[in-house]
């Protein structure tokens, strides 16, 4: 699972797996990476769908085409509203469905292997990092010291996910505590 992951993040091997592999323990082996991988394909293959593209058999090139198609169409915001966080490789060529590097692709007019997937990259590091921490069975402070061993939280990232962590929390208190 973590080569998916290790792939599509740029990571290095074989510290990123055996850190991931160390945030997995601290959580009983509950799958965490595992579901987050699950979540990426399960939402990418929808936007896929979505734009008419047949998930066994498009190409990166077919899929990169499709989505800064949505930008000159004017329904990018709202195809790719739920997506910041998906990556997918194809050919060792990353993907974007970041509504950021998607716009970006497509005003810059970049060609397929030139794109920019540097947003999804970083908002799927806090995703993966925000999920550990949340865990019932993880300490916030050890999981980060892991992620930043790993790469995981570099420093040009931590206003990201410091800043999306909280938004979490707060998304997750009673509306009248939340001001």
């Amino acid at each position: 699972m973590s080569r998916f992951l290790q792939l599509i993040l740029g990571m290095q091997e074989p510290i990123f797996s055996a850190g991931l592999e160390k945030l997995e323990k601290s959580t009983g082996n509950s799958g965490v990476d595992t579901r987050l991988i699950a979540d990426i394909l399960e939402k990418a293959h929808s936007i896929m769908r979505h734009l008419g593209l047949d998930t066994s058999d498009t190409t990166g090139h077919e899929l990169y085409a499709a989505l800064n198609a949505t930008v000159k169409k004017g329904n990018s915001e709202s195809l790719l509203s739920d997506s910041d966080y998906l990556l997918l490789a194809f050919d060792s060529k990353i993907i974007s469905f970041n509504l950021i590097d998607v716009i970006e692709n497509s005003h810059h007019g970049l060609p397929y292997g030139k794109q920019i997937f540097s947003h999804g990259q970083r908002s799927l590091r806090g995703e993966l990092v925000g999920r550990y921490i949340d865990h019932i069975r993880t300490d916030e402070v050890s999981t980060r010291e892991i992620a930043a061993l790993i790469g995981l939280l570099p420093e040009s990232d931590e206003w990201y996910t410091d800043m999306k962590y909280k938004r979490k929390q707060n998304d997750n208190r009673p509306k009248e505590l939340v001001k």
